[in-house]
């Protein structure tokens, strides 16, 4: 393994790393289709396809098309006491393995320790772990109906983590193909940005890394100097001719908050444009653009009334050794000011529970016993 690829799984930038069996953690996985999605699809490039082994037998393909994705149903979905289900919804570069083993870590994920507690506990996975927010959120409004349908039920709970988070908010907010249909009575956020994040254009030291190990991981620089030559990395980068569409809808800019670092290689024109010593960025107006503004068009909504949101965020910017965003209180990728901007989804009536902080990084929300018996008491 080279110094690039101990850097990356170091800092869990999404690493690509296989599990095998990874089906044993479900009781079944139902392969769906989204009539409203037929005939759409995204680009994939070779990092971020489908891996999982068990996932593409299912899928049939490491490309799905967008109206396509899985729902799996965990033990106990039908039997357990508690008779509310909870739908799980991962998060970027994921799959619905990241709440049961998370990069084969060997952890306990919330679904085994929500399971051992009783519920009904279902998950998805997306048919692009980078996927477009808005067709996310029709795959999402789908499996609500599949799982009502499957559990005889009239509403349910909502678990996402990190991006998970926007496409369950744009459900909730009544902004996607899909109304909202006033089926969910809480939603539970972990780690989700809900003012954006700036962390690729804020961190351009990580692009090397990210890009020379092939992690499924995104970047700002469209252009990097490799062994003296300028390469083209559009494919791998955050804009609309990359392969990554969701990414450019979660960003915002958060520069006047938490000042650049001009350590950083290339800071100024990896965040505002321009060609630099190493790189070439279009900068991050650009990519917000190309997402269309998603993040300011969410704040001009809210979340429909009668759902009960309960928000949590890590406050551990350290991966084991090594510091992730360390600007602004943060989990290590999203600023936790980020995490707990809510007034905009409350707008319309939805109540908010508890905004509450644990001292874990963003990927230990998924694992942590601390963080899932936090899950636990919102669900109660």
């Amino acid at each position: 393994m080279s110094i690039y690829d101990d850097l990356t799984n170091s800092l869990f930038i999404n690493p690509r790393v296989q599990i095998d069996n990874s089906s044993k953690y479900w009781d079944k996985i139902i392969s769906c289709s989204v009539e409203s999605l037929n005939n759409k699809s995204e680009s994939f490039c070779e990092v971020n396809e489908q891996l999982d082994q068990d996932t593409i037998n299912v899928f049939g393909t490491t490309q799905p098309m967008a109206n396509q994705y899985l729902l799996h149903l965990a033990p106990g979905w039908d039997s357990n006491p508690n008779k509310t289900p909870v739908i799980l919804i991962h998060g970027a570069g994921l799959d619905a393995t990241s709440f049961t083993n998370l990069y084969n870590m060997g952890y306990d994920g919330i679904q085994q320790q929500l399971v051992s507690l009783g519920y009904r506990v279902f998950a998805l996975t997306f048919s692009h772990s980078h996927g477009d927010n808005f067709f996310q959120a029709e795959q999402l409004a789908d499996a609500i109906l599949r799982v009502k349908a499957l559990c005889k039920v009239e509403e349910l709970d909502l678990i996402a983590h990190s991006k998970g988070g926007l496409a369950t908010r744009i459900y909730l907010s009544n902004m996607g193909t899909t109304p909202y249909r006033g089926d969910v009575r809480k939603y539970v956020m972990l780690g989700t940005p809900n003012l954006g994040v700036d962390f690729a254009f804020r961190n351009p030291s990580i692009s090397y890394p990210i890009y020379l190990s092939d992690s499924n991981g995104v970047i700002a620089w469209d252009k990097i100097t490799y062994l003296g030559t300028m390469i083209d990395t559009a494919d791998r980068a955050i804009y609309a001719d990359g392969t990554f569409p969701g990414q450019s809808q979660m960003l915002y800019r958060w520069d006047d908050e938490y000042p650049l670092d001009i350590t950083q290689p290339d800071w100024w024109t990896t965040y505002f444009g321009g060609p630099g010593f190493l790189s070439h960025s279009r900068g991050i107006d650009a990519a917000i653009t190309d997402g269309g503004n998603l993040i300011t068009k969410l704040e001009h909504g809210g979340i429909e009334p009668g759902i009960e949101l309960s928000v949590l965020a890590g406050d551990n910017h350290m991966f084991g050794l090594i510091p992730g965003e360390s600007s602004g209180p943060s989990d290590g990728i999203v600023f936790v000011d980020s995490v707990f901007n809510t007034d905009a989804m409350v707008s319309k009536g939805a109540k908010l529970v508890t905004k509450t902080t644990l001292n874990v990084n963003h990927l230990e929300l998924l694992f942590s016993r601390k963080a899932a018996r936090w899950v636990a008491q919102q669900l109660e």
